[in-house]
C-alpha cells in the first residue's frame, strides 16, 4: 500500500466504527466516481486526502461558510477529479458565492496548469442568493484568481460565444439554471467542444430527465454519483 494513502484509509476506518453505513456509502460513491470518470481510484483518494489536509484553504472555507447556507455537495469529488484528470480548459456555468469555483481553481493551481472559464447570472436561483454586499465568486481567494476568467450574464447568450472562442474544453460543469430546457441547452452546446474523452459533469442531475435524455441521444453513459452527473465524451478513433 502506498504510504501516502495509508493515513487516509486509517481515517476512513476510524469513521466507519462511528457510522458504518454512512462510511460504506461514502466509499462506494468514490469507487463509482473513479469508474464513471475513468480515473484511478487510488489517485482520487490521494487527492481527497490532500484537500482535507490543506489547512489554509479549509480554514478559509470555514470562515466563508459562516455567511452562506448552501453549497455544492460534490466539492471534494470535483477537486479530486480536476487534480487527477489535469484539464487544461475547464468551463463551468453557475458560480454564486464560488464554492465550486474555488475548489476547481485550487486543484488547477496544485496541477500547475489550466484555466477556469465561469459564467454566472447572480441571484436568479432560489437557495443560491449571494450574501448582502457580496459579489459573484467572493469566496475564491485572491491568490487563485490568476487562472480564472469570469463572465456575468445569461448562459444562453454567453456560453455559445465563450465556446466559440475556445479550441476545446477538457471538463464542463453545469451548475446554473436547473430547468430541463437550460440543462439540455448547455449540454448540447458543450458536447461538440469537448476534447475526445473530455469530462461532462452536472450538479443536480437527478431533478428531471434532462441528463438521462441528453446522454441517450448521444450514446453516452448517464451515470451519476449521488446527484452529480458524470460522463465522458466519446474518444475519436482514426
Amino acid at each position: 500500500m502506498q504510504g501516502s494513502l495509508a493515513p487516509s484509509l486509517a481515517y476512513d476506518f476510524r469513521r466507519a466504527f462511528v457510522n458504518p453505513l454512512r462510511t460504506w456509502n461514502r466509499m462506494r460513491h468514490w469507487v463509482q466516481l473513479a469508474r464513471y470518470a475513468e480515473l484511478p481510484y487510488l489517485d482520487l483518494m490521494r487527492y481527497r486526502r490532500e484537500l482535507r489536509n490543506d489547512r489554509e484553504f479549509q480554514a478559509h472555507l470555514k470562515r466563508c461558510l459562516e455567511e452562506i447556507h448552501y453549497g455544492f455537495a460534490g466539492l471534494a469529488q470535483l477537486y479530486a477529479v480536476v487534480r487527477a484528470a489535469k484539464p487544461a480548459v475547464v468551463v463551468e456555468t453557475g458560480v454564486a458565492s464560488g464554492m465550486s469555483s474555488a475548489h476547481i481553481l485550487r486543484a488547477l493551481e496544485a496541477n500547475g496548469s489550466g484555466t477556469l472559464y465561469s459564467i454566472d447570472l447572480p441571484n436568479v436561483q432560489e437557495g443560491s442568493i449571494l450574501p448582502h454586499g457580496r459579489t459573484t465568486g467572493w469566496i475564491v481567494p485572491a491568490a487563485l484568481r490568476a487562472r480564472w476568467n469570469l463572465k456575468l450574464g445569461d448562459t444562453r447568450e454567453l456560453l455559445p460565444k465563450l465556446l466559440d472562442s475556445l479550441d476545446r474544453v477538457d471538463l464542463f460543469l453545469h451548475d446554473s439554471d436547473h430547468s430541463y430546457e437550460a440543462m439540455s441547452f448547455e449540454f448540447e452546446r458543450a458536447l461538440p467542444k469537448l476534447a475526445p474523452g473530455g469530462l461532462l459533469m452536472s450538479d443536480d442531475s437527478h431533478l428531471h430527465t434532462a441528463w438521462d435524455d441528453f446522454c441517450a441521444r448521444h450514446g453516452l453513459r448517464p451515470t451519476r454519483v449521488e446527484n452529480l452527473g458524470v460522463t465522458r465524451a466519446h474518444r475519436r478513433h482514426p
